[in-house]
């Protein structure tokens, strides 16, 4: 299960991004109206992302490698 923000338009959900789901796929859908300081807190995390993003593609190093042992 994933969580994913949507804005309404003409009474339709629009997600902010695309899921990787097949087309005709069928899902449950849980409402939540995001409003007051959560609506602050998402916009302004929304704008902090866009900034400096963070990419989690890069090489993964093993508990052994962080840790210089001699």
């Amino acid at each position: 299960m994933s969580t994913h923000s949507a804005i309404v338009v003409n009474g339709q959900l629009r997600l902010d991004i695309p899921l990787p789901l097949p087309d005709n796929s069928r899902v449950t859908v849980t409402v939540a109206l995001v409003s007051g300081a959560s609506q602050h807190a998402w916009t302004s995390l929304k704008e902090r992302l866009q900034a400096r993003p963070v990419y989690a593609a890069g090489q993964h190093f093993t508990r052994d490698e962080l840790h210089e042992r001699h």
